[in-house]
């Protein structure tokens, strides 16, 4: 209650001695405002001495109003002190400019510091997929046959599918009209640097695919996401050795598997860009309505179709529907592989292939490379061995399609992971590149190795003998 008497008495004063309250106490308008300023000076002004020992204000307006003043005048003076410190550093700060540099390179310093950690990060990124890309574009084995394909598309010369497309048997051209489209900017530049480009490309879009599929699982740390590439470093440098296309399908699946309820539309269009350029990840279109996805397994048909006639624009609509027919014919021939071998030029890892290299005596003189022991335990008709596979197949998939609908929608990245398993097993021919599909099952083994502590022993036991293999 003194604290606010002695406010009211200093108010009272200032509204009589207008001149002398602006003398000594310029612009404090606001004390009133600041009763533990106040406080702090009455109680310094007590114990102190201001020409003599100052005691309480009495009850009579002369002795309050020397009280006020002395506790204005130990206002003033913390108030000068302040006023000196200020001026005295906006002197050497005008005097000396560096230190005020240097202050506000401090102030700044964290901001500073993680954004040269983060230029420093993205530079040596850069410098390390620059330098795998030109390790990787090195004696490049599909990616010429992208390359010469597209030029002989652009100078219409020599035939677009068969024995003589591409660089020659059996590097052949085996994609769509709408790939070539596709590759014009890659076929416009020199091959070498077309190469590294390609590789380049490839580089970015693991690291964007694995960031992603990290971050959905959960796996932080540096060890558990190298833990995450050691076993698909083997697939993928050999695609990425290769320089084929298989990569960027596996990535646009993968995409469109992630982009399924935050942005259906855009999965749709980038499962529609895959299956128009290698009809395997048609196999997701079934396994997306089992999954309750049916609108964006109608879009992706509907975007298929469009993207595939769109090359009609650039080579006439009577032109693309014969190359698309040359196409088909192509691939027709090489998924039969028990009666033409050498179309291929090699054995590739489907079951398909696994069946007809134990079940029929394949003629290896035929491939590129003839030396392929015989594996064949027997020599059944091909046609019966392709039955088999036909109700394998069938059987796998349609297993499949019933684990896909009796999963919760919470375990999706697990049930794509065992998708994309089956894609490879049940596909006419997976070749090694294809194996960088690995890539997503492996992800989903390390984050349930780590995170399930009830995982049964054989489940983990076997886990780790798949990683290890």
């Amino acid at each position: 209650m003194r604290q606010i008497r002695i406010a009211r008495i200093l108010f009272r004063f200032s509204a009589a001695n207008k001149g002398i309250w602006k003398a000594i106490a310029p612009g404090r308008a606001d004390l009133a405002s600041k009763p533990q300023q106040i406080g702090q000076i009455i109680s310094r002004a007590q114990k102190s001495k201001f020409k003599g020992i100052l005691r309480p204000p009495s009850e009579d307006r002369g002795s309050q109003t020397r009280f006020a003043i002395s506790v204005q005048a130990h206002l003033n003076f913390d108030q000068g002190l302040g006023r000196l410190a200020n001026a005295d550093a906006q002197l050497h700060a005008s005097t000396r400019p560096s230190l005020a540099g240097a202050r506000s390179f401090r102030a700044s310093g964290p901001f500073a510091s993680k954004l040269f950690s983060r230029l420093f990060v993205t530079a040596l990124a850069l410098i390390v997929i620059a330098l795998l890309s030109y390790v990787a574009a090195r004696r490049s084995v599909d990616f010429p046959v992208y390359h010469y394909a597209a030029r002989k598309m652009l100078s219409r010369t020599g035939p677009m599918y068969g024995p003589q497309s591409g660089i020659g048997w059996p590097q052949v051209y085996r994609y769509p009209p709408l790939f070539l489209l596709l590759f014009i900017p890659f076929a416009l530049l020199p091959l070498r640097f077309a190469a590294i480009l390609w590789a380049a490309l490839k580089f970015t879009v693991l690291g964007l695919l694995a960031r992603s599929l990290f971050s959905r699982l959960g796996t932080h740390g540096l060890v558990w996401q190298l833990l995450s590439f050691l076993p698909a470093l083997p697939y993928l440098a050999v695609e990425f050795h290769y320089g084929n296309v298989q990569f960027f399908i596996f990535a646009l699946a993968g995409a469109a598997l992630l982009c399924l309820d935050e942005r259906p539309v855009l999965a749709a269009l980038a499962l529609a860009l895959a299956i128009s350029v290698k009809v395997a990840p048609l196999f997701y279109v079934p396994y997306l309505i089992v999954r309750k996805r049916i609108a964006v397994a109608a879009l992706a048909l509907a975007l298929t179709a469009a993207l595939t006639l769109l090359p009609a624009g650039y080579f006439g609509w009577h032109t693309n529907v014969s190359l698309l027919h040359q196409w088909v014919q192509q691939e027709l021939g090489i998924a039969a592989t028990a009666g033409e071998p050498g179309i291929i030029g090699f054995p590739s890892q489907s079951l398909h292939s696994v069946l007809m290299r134990f079940l029929v005596s394949l003629n290896y003189g035929e491939l590129t490379d003839s030396n392929y022991p015989k594996l064949n335990l027997g020599s059944f008709d091909p046609l019966m061995v392709e039955l088999l596979w036909f109700v394998l197949a069938g059987a796998g998939y349609a297993g499949l399609l019933f684990l896909a609908r009796q999963r919760s929608q919470s375990d999706n990245l697990t049930i794509h992971g065992v998708a994309f398993c089956m894609l490879l097993l049940l596909e006419p021919f997976t070749q090694m590149g294809d194996l960088v599909i690995l890539f997503w099952p492996i992800c989903i083994a390390v984050a349930v190795l780590r995170d399930d502590a009830d995982l049964p022993a054989w489940i983990r036991a076997a886990l780790y003998a798949a990683l290890a293999g």
